[in-house]
């Protein structure tokens, strides 16, 4: 999104450090010349055993340790301050504890299930909390976000609990007269298989995950998940997923691994952001890096769903006069996002 009185500021200063990296990685000017957006991902032949498709990657695939920012670290006029958190379940995001920033990101599982109150309570939440930005994508407890999941007719093929959840929610969105819970979300930015462009950064946000359980954006692993990781295009700044990517983040106190290698594969080959920020496997909290793009698992919650952790933030570097500006007139931007 972008604003006529941000024009007249040279393209260099414009651009940032992100923008200039970017600029040169789709530039092919890495020593690489087959340029992100012409790479083709390919099915990988473990991609329904992820434990074993690791073993077959971890050799050629950094994972380095990269230390959290501390969270009293002051924010900068000549950066933007993303603050990071997931899987929330409903805890009050108490504004105390929340750490200021420019854009606050929250991936996925902000409810229990999705009911409308739910959903209110979040979106009441987050007008508490003072970050200019507020950038949400849905996981898989946000069961009513999910249409294909809603309109799943009940068969005498279903577990009796997925049965009676849908019962439920179709019940509670009928009492208060919901047809779009999206629609409750007022005081953030939505995204769902699509992006944001803000402060000259490109934020995308998708709400998809490997298959589970019976519950939203649930996808088999292989071609259907590969198909939604294909709309992300290459070159964006921040990448939000539920899902974590394989390797980064997905180690589950069983010792198997659940991130999706197409996932893995698509950041780190094509896609190529500056970070990766997501949730979903609780246990894998914290951040790591393969040289090029930080992965942040920023879940709130531990494997016992106790909200132990805290947010993750991270400073992306711009110029101060373009931050000024969407500081300004961020209520302003963000009701045209939202009207878009």
């Amino acid at each position: 999104m972008h604003f006529d009185y941000f024009r007249k500021t040279s393209r260099r200063a414009s651009l940032g450090v992100i923008g200039l990296r970017r600029d040169s990685m789709l530039s092919g000017k890495e020593g690489n010349s087959i340029l992100p957006n012409e790479v083709v991902i390919k099915i990988h032949q473990y991609t329904d055993d992820p434990s074993m498709a690791w073993e077959m990657l971890k050799s050629t695939t950094p994972v380095r340790p990269v230390r959290q920012m501390k969270l009293d670290t002051p924010v900068r006029n000549d950066a933007v301050r993303f603050v990071s958190v997931a899987c929330t379940y409903g805890v009050f995001l108490d504004p105390k504890k929340i750490p200021p920033g420019d854009v606050l990101l929250i991936c996925g599982d902000f409810t229990s299930c999705g009911l409308p109150q739910e959903v209110k309570g979040f979106n009441d939440n987050l007008a508490l909390l003072k970050h200019p930005f507020k950038i949400v994508i849905a996981g898989n407890h946000e069961c009513t976000f999910d249409e294909s999941f809603m309109k799943m007719a009940a068969s005498r093929h279903m577990d009796v609990k997925e049965g009676a959840l849908k019962h439920a929610l179709n019940a509670a969105m009928a009492a208060s007269k919901i047809t779009n819970p999206k629609s409750l979300l007022t005081n953030c930015i939505y995204l769902q298989d699509n992006l944001v462009e803000l402060f000259g950064l490109k934020i995308y946000g998708t709400p998809w995950q490997p298959k589970n359980d019976k519950w939203a954006f649930n996808l088999n692993r292989g071609q259907p998940l590969l198909d939604k990781w294909n709309l992300i295009p290459s070159g964006i700044d921040v990448l939000l997923t539920h899902a974590a990517p394989l390797g980064h983040g997905d180690l589950m106190v069983t010792g198997n691994r659940a991130g999706c290698v197409e996932l893995l594969n698509s950041v780190v080959k094509r896609i190529r952001p500056a970070y990766h920020v997501y949730g979903h496997i609780h246990e894998g909290y914290g951040c790591s890096s393969d040289g090029y793009t930080k992965f942040i698992n920023c879940s709130i919650v531990n494997e016992n769903l106790e909200p132990t952790n805290t947010p993750v933030i991270f400073d992306i570097a711009v110029n101060h006069e373009i931050k000024s500006s969407f500081i300004r007139n961020a209520k302003k931007i963000v009701k045209k996002v939202n009207k878009s």
